[in-house]
């Protein structure tokens, strides 16, 4: 727990020599001691988490720094909140970070040991497109985000210059049905939530 610490919404995690690094979506604007988010609701953050682990021993915070600022937040009736959501870490050190709520993907630089931070739209890897409500992010093995559409069920791969290269529908009509995604370990397949009533389950497509 840590003041910077605001509405946790997604993480993603990389390995370092002393244990392990999180990155982390915040996806609420109150500050610690404001009873009322503000009414600009850009204040939600990316945070770094470092953590060590010790065999035999609890893992232990030893660091947190705001490496991404000025996202955007807004109350949403079916999701409670929306901001900031998926983060997913690249091989070029970049992370990459869905804004919900600006229809963008966002890129923070050297996020891995970067100590000052980066505001939201500064870099802009994607926006619009075959975006629509970007929620969570995955990197596919040739190193392409993979960005899953909160408002229609479709998948968007777009390459690190930002190149929407190619769409694929998961949910037909999957209105509000993604979120997480994950590469299988053998990076032939996608695994994500599909969150429809009628499915509520783990879904899997081939990775091509």
């Amino acid at each position: 727990t840590n003041q910077n610490i605001n509405g946790p919404w997604d993480m993603t995690s990389v390995a370092t020599g002393s244990g392990v690094d999180l990155f982390v979506s915040n996806v609420l604007s109150r500050a610690k001691g404001m009873s009322a988010t503000p009414s600009s609701g850009d204040l939600s953050t990316i945070i770094r988490i470092s953590v060590t682990l010790s065999q035999g021993h609890a893992p232990r915070m030893t660091g947190l720094t705001v490496i991404g600022t000025g996202f955007l937040s807004k109350a949403n009736k079916a999701a409670f909140v929306q901001g900031p959501t998926g983060v997913a870490l690249g091989k070029n050190g970049v992370l990459y970070v869905a804004g919900t709520v600006r229809n963008h993907i966002s890129e923070i630089p050297g996020a891995m040991t970067r100590m000052t931070a980066v505001a939201d739209g500064a870099v802009t890897l994607s926006t619009g497109g075959w975006l629509n409500g970007p929620l969570g992010l995955t990197i596919a093995p040739n190193g392409d985000v993979i960005a899953m559409d909160a408002n229609d069920g479709n998948a968007v791969e777009i390459s690190p210059n930002g190149h929407q290269v190619a769409k694929k529908t998961l949910v037909p009509n999957g209105s509000g049905d993604l979120f997480a995604a994950t590469i299988s370990p053998d990076g032939k397949e996608l695994l994500f939530v599909n969150d429809a009533a009628s499915a509520n389950a783990l879904d899997i497509a081939r990775v091509h």
